[in-house]
């Protein structure tokens, strides 16, 4: 079954608390920055371009100061995946989205993952998950002595009770440094059966160059999932499919197309090139959907 995840904008009201701390220090209005200087502003990390500069606060001096990006506790909360939180031994944050019945995280690096929901900040645990973020599949002997370990880097909660007071607690555990790259809350739908025929590649953003000399040199950089699936769909739900889609255009969403284990290449966190609808029967039709992930 074909599942998208709509997400609430996770807000400063919204973050309890994060055991991650930040890599720059604070702006402050009165400190002279030299060029090059790197300080933290609104959540955002700013490089100073063009030093002393005093009093020149960093959203509203471009001739002073360039973003570099999300600050650490943030960088799980932007629109892409390769920009991660990272905290030491153990990432715990507590947010309070709101109503939602849904949750996934992406590019994950840890050992285990638990997440808990409580009714109110301090109330009864109604909700627990927790497992372990080894994806390693053992097939012979060779590969259970020598084999490395693989990261299971998406996990998808898709049944999470949905309370108004929820309070939910995500802790990713490693040895050494655990890091995610992005999460995702809100509510999901149900789009159709998933046939099978779905395709899963990726986008690299690599460059190769070649000299004259002949000689190949390669400069790897980011990359993103790219995912095309048909779905089957009761004719009935047609204006709801369609309605869903429209609504979520021009924005990043959690994208399951099943859940079986195995099949993670098709679970992504991006925004829809293009659907369609191909009303093919008298009770069911087909609707045809391009996804591509962020970065």
């Amino acid at each position: 079954m074909t599942k998208v995840i709509k997400p609430i904008a996770i807000t400063p009201d919204l973050l309890l608390s994060t055991t991650a701390v930040e890599t720059y220090p604070d702006y402050n209005s009165a400190t002279s920055y030299a060029l090059d200087a790197i300080v933290v502003f609104a959540d955002q990390v700013w490089q100073c371009i063009q030093g002393p500069s005093v009093g020149n606060p960093p959203d509203t001096s471009p001739l002073y100061w360039t973003k570099l990006g999300p600050s650490n506790k943030w960088a799980m909360f932007d629109t892409e995946i390769s920009t991660q939180t990272v905290a030491e031994s153990t990432l715990t944050v507590v947010i309070k989205p709101g109503i939602c019945n849904s949750l996934a995280l992406f590019n994950l690096v840890g050992n285990n993952l638990q997440v808990t929901v409580q009714n109110g900040l301090g109330g009864p645990v109604v909700y627990s998950y927790n497992h372990t973020l080894d994806g390693t599949v053992i097939s012979d002997w060779y590969q259970y002595y020598f084999e490395p370990s693989v990261q299971l880097g998406e996990v998808v909660l898709p049944n999470m009770p949905p309370y108004a007071d929820a309070h939910i607690t995500i802790t990713v555990s490693a040895i050494g440094q655990a890091k995610c790259g992005h999460i995702a809350i809100g509510t999901f739908y149900d789009l159709g059966q998933t046939e099978y025929g779905a395709v899963a590649s990726i986008i690299d953003y690599s460059r190769k160059t070649t000299s004259i000399a002949g000689i190949t040199s390669f400069e790897k950089r980011a990359f993103s999932k790219r995912v095309s699936m048909r779905m089957m769909i009761q004719n009935s739900q047609l204006n709801k499919v369609q309605r869903v889609l429209a609504d979520l255009r021009a924005t990043p969403c959690a994208w399951i197309g099943t859940d079986t284990i195995g099949f993670e290449p098709l679970t992504l966190f991006g925004f829809y090139r293009d659907f369609s609808i191909d009303v093919a029967y008298h009770t069911r039709s087909f609707c045809s959907v391009e996804i591509e992930g962020m970065t």
